[in-house]
């Protein structure tokens, strides 16, 4: 028996953002990037949930959790602020469109679909930067 969907859920999700067309081009890891941010990236990060059985003698437990994604992108240039932040809400809607063309993602989940975001601006000298965490609801069966 399964002791959690989430690494399962997380493999089949990468998969299927790296095979979206309009991703092409992004950053998309499972964890951290290793070597350097691409200028657009998708990082599938950490999880926080819980399960539980939902009967009495019940053989299956529910499991419920939130990944964390962060979608970053970064423009040359100082007036670009706004480029940044349209394109990291158009990544979003892609991560979006795919959990809603398959909610059950490869069913590995019973449903998977956005939660929050949070969209924060973030410049130097050189660049401004979107940066957009993302929750990604989700309930399984295990």
């Amino acid at each position: 028996m399964a002791t959690s969907t989430v690494s399962e859920f997380k493999a089949a999700l990468l998969t299927r953002l790296q095979n979206r067309s309009g991703l092409e081009g992004v950053q998309i890891t499972y964890g951290w990037p290793s070597g350097a941010v691409k200028r657009e990236s998708i990082m599938l990060g950490g999880v926080s949930g819980t399960q539980e059985f939902r009967t009495i003698g019940a053989t299956q437990k529910m499991e419920e959790y939130a990944l964390t994604a962060f979608i970053t992108v970064i423009r040359e240039g100082a007036g670009n602020q706004q480029a940044c932040d349209e394109r990291a809400l158009a990544i979003m809607a892609e991560v979006e469109d795919e959990l809603r063309d398959g909610i059950t993602v490869n069913n590995t989940v019973l449903t998977a679909e956005l939660g929050g975001f949070d969209l924060q601006p973030m410049a130097s000298a050189e660049t401004r930067e979107a940066r957009l965490t993302v929750t990604i609801d989700v309930m399984a069966r295990i």
